[in-house]
């Protein structure tokens, strides 16, 4: 009987987490973890610059999702596309971490 994590196996090599270098599944993880923070920190710079261009006025620069989305929802909207985008990222790297983890038991 194949182990599951049998790399000769056509159906789980592929899957293999270990692929070529043991290192690539740690730079997978925090490659995902520094997208994460970028756009988390993108998000909140975002806000806080709208926020300022509402109080004091004047013109801000916004590309043509970022105009869309803040007629929709305001600033708010902007904050959490970013912050969800961000959310999504750290939760790649955790799920890839904890994959890692377990076969590394194995």
């Amino acid at each position: 009987m194949k182990t599951e994590t049998d790399k000769n196996d056509k159906h789980s090599g592929e899957d293999h987490i270990f692929e070529g270098n043991r290192t690539t599944p740690y730079f997978k993880i925090i490659l995902n973890g520094i997208l994460g923070l970028f756009f988390a920190g993108a998000g909140v710079y975002q806000f806080i610059r709208i926020q300022q261009w509402e109080a004091a006025g004047g013109i801000i620069e916004m590309n043509d999702l970022q105009q869309l989305l803040y007629k929709l929802t305001g600033k708010w909207g902007i904050l959490a596309l970013l912050l969800l985008a961000g959310g999504v990222f750290f939760y790649k790297a955790y799920a890839r971490w904890k994959r890692v983890k377990m076969q590394e038991r194995l």
